[in-house]
């Protein structure tokens, strides 16, 4: 017999008023209740389920799962840090329960900025997630946004096995040279013939998608751009990429971001940057015809995103899921059936019955093809241009009218 999901509480219209009078008081309360036990009694007899783990990116999505969100204060922080992680909504294939979503709720610029806060992440939100989705039965966990650094992208042992974790990077890799090839396309550019700027190229998954632009088909030019601590970092990148590039058909350059210092020309690019504030400003947009923003928490603002809107296509990397999927959860993404790279990277190793760690560290870049054969298998794809703000992109109002979107 199927549980019945998604249980309201404190939803009665006529406590309304006494709960607004206790809203700064009373403890978080979740407007959906999950047990682990609903999830696993649905799932596919044998097979186990996926789970995708995140945390709250920022302040607005606490609102997604509390009735009662408050002010930021210190009392309030603490409060998130003594929050347990909780499944935020199955998923389904069709009528079928798959997996669940699992949520941290403590946002990104709490922990991420130092050692201790990635600790102590990882010991109250990271850890207790993994014990949730064993709970639950899933069997293979995605991690979305910056739960990676938990773990050390895998490398950090860990007490809870299963389930077996995958880092994303793979998929995130492969899907944003999928959108770039798209974007070229929608644009009436070639890809080949294009100078792409790579932003947060030093990075962990900066590193693993500047190698996979360069793979079989590429770019005229590939930017790497990061802060000027990392500039012997991006030289060393730049020499070794130039070196695999055995037909020497792309160049590479390196840039140092700063305030202070104008950017390159380039046509368009691919955002993969992890810093605490948004950096880019609207005149910053303006300079290239198209940027993929795969950044936790958004490289641009959205005042700077609406204020650039006519003159550039500033969009979110995500993944159209295949037929029947079902997210069940407002992922800021153009519907349900959407979702992120990460996410679709665990799918696939799931439906491959993959009984171990799948990407974990900097995959290689035959690790990278052999998961954008995968995320094919299953149906996955570029979807519609969606803003990073949530906002559909019609190049046909938005640019010249002879460019008409086709979402796959």
């Amino acid at each position: 017999m199927r549980t019945s999901f998604h249980r309201e509480v404190l939803t009665d219209s006529h406590e309304q008023n006494g709960l607004q009078l206790q809203r700064n008081s009373a403890p978080l309360a979740l407007k959906h209740v999950i047990h682990p036990e609903e999830i696993r009694d649905n799932l596919p007899q044998g097979q186990g389920g996926i789970g995708f783990m995140f945390h709250a990116t920022d302040w607005d999505t606490l609102s997604f799962s509390f009735h009662n969100v408050k002010q930021r204060d210190a009392l309030f922080e603490e409060e998130l840090w003594n929050t347990k992680p909780f499944i935020a909504s199955p998923i389904y294939q069709g009528s079928q329960v798959i997996g669940a979503n699992i949520a941290c709720p403590v946002p990104l610029e709490m922990w991420l900025g130092s050692p201790r806060g990635i600790k102590r992440f990882r010991e109250t939100q990271f850890f207790p997630a993994l014990e949730l989705a064993r709970q639950a039965g899933l069997n293979m966990v995605a991690m979305g946004a910056s739960t990676p650094y938990a773990c050390n992208y895998g490398a950090l042992p860990r007490p809870i096995k299963p389930p077996h974790i995958t880092t994303g990077h793979a998929a995130t890799a492969a899907m944003l040279k999928d959108w770039a090839v798209h974007c070229c396309n929608e644009l009436d550019l070639e890809f080949g013939n294009t100078k792409l700027a790579l932003f947060g190229a030093a990075g962990r998954l900066g590193t693993t998608v500047a190698k996979y632009v360069l793979y079989k088909d590429a770019p005229k030019e590939l930017v790497l751009i990061d802060l000027p601590d990392k500039v012997n970092l991006l030289r060393d990148q730049a020499q070794e990429l130039l070196a695999s590039d055995l037909l020497g058909k792309s160049k590479v350059s390196i840039h140092t971001f700063s305030p202070d210092t104008p950017l390159p020309q380039f046509d368009g690019a691919i955002l993969t940057s992890s810093t605490s504030v948004p950096y880019l400003t609207a005149a910053d947009l303006k300079r290239a015809q198209f940027w993929i923003d795969d950044s936790h928490p958004r490289a641009a603002s959205v005042d700077a995103e609406l204020a650039s809107r006519d003159h550039t296509l500033y969009i979110e990397c995500f993944a159209r899921g295949p037929a029947g999927l079902d997210t069940k959860f407002p992922f800021r993404l153009p519907t349900n059936r959407d979702c992120y790279t990460c996410f679709a990277e665990g799918y696939s190793a799931w439906q491959e019955g993959i009984a171990s760690d799948f990407i974990i560290g900097s995959p290689p870049v035959w690790s990278v093809s052999y998961t954008h054969s995968l995320l094919k298998k299953y149906g996955f794809a570029v979807g519609p241009f969606h803003g990073k703000n949530g906002s559909p992109i019609n190049l046909g109002t938005q640019h010249s009218g002879e460019h008409e979107l086709m979402g796959p």
